[in-house]
């Protein structure tokens, strides 16, 4: 299913290699483990949750669970008490296994993997809408009809409300950016504009000088 999301989060740009790759690893094996599509989803909803709404509002549990000075098998312990019969099985064991193996501080990064995996298993492309003003229902609407057609499954736009565009907006599906807005515009006009000026002066230097010191 479709779904259209709004927020005012800045774009994460900042992703570490390697953590991403070891996170991948965590994340892959914890949805394999849950089973279906659906499972698979609940998983991500709860570490997601977790990073959310229990470590974002702790940090000083945050920081125990990362810490490299607390036993492993103190840490399960601690997430036994913390989430038995709050989350699932499958998300408790994965949560056991990284303390296990002292990755819990990677837990940010395998939430965010796991919701890329599952989006790519399930066949839902999530889709970055950036515009200038926010758009009202019907617009939304059309957009996630538009985009399921061209993408040919279930998009699952975010959209961010960017006054600095000035008008137009900012598409990006995976690497791919389409940037249609009235600034970046303004700034290739700027630039043209600019090697207009300076080829002008390379090939006719002498007119260049005689304008400046007359």
């Amino acid at each position: 299913m479709a779904e259209f999301i709004h927020t005012d989060r800045v774009r994460d740009t900042v992703f570490d290699v390697d953590a991403e790759r070891l996170a991948g690893v965590y994340a892959s094996a914890g949805l394999d483990a849950a089973g279906g599509i659906g499972e698979q989803e609940q998983v991500v909803n709860e570490l997601e949750a977790i990073v959310g709404e229990v470590l974002s509002l702790d940090s000083r549990l945050q920081q125990i669970l990362a810490s490299v000075l607390i036993a492993a098998e103190e840490k399960v312990s601690m997430l036994d008490r913390l989430f038995q019969g709050k989350v699932s099985t499958t998300t408790l064991n994965l949560l056991k296994v990284m303390a296990r193996h002292k990755r819990l501080s990677l837990l940010r990064d395998v939430a965010k993997v796991s919701r890329k995996l599952w989006q790519a298993r399930s066949g839902r492309i999530p889709v970055e809408l950036e515009t200038a003003n926010p758009l009202d229902a019907t617009l939304e609407k059309e957009i996630l009809v538009a985009f399921g057609d061209v993408l040919g499954a279930d998009p699952i736009v975010t959209q961010r409300v960017n006054p600095d565009l000035i008008a137009g907006f900012v598409i990006r599906v995976g690497d791919r950016v389409y940037d249609g807005s009235v600034r970046t515009r303004l700034e290739r006009m700027r630039l043209n504009m600019i090697e207009r000026a300076v080829d002008a002066i390379q090939r006719n230097p002498r007119q260049f000088l005689d304008k400046t010191t007359a």
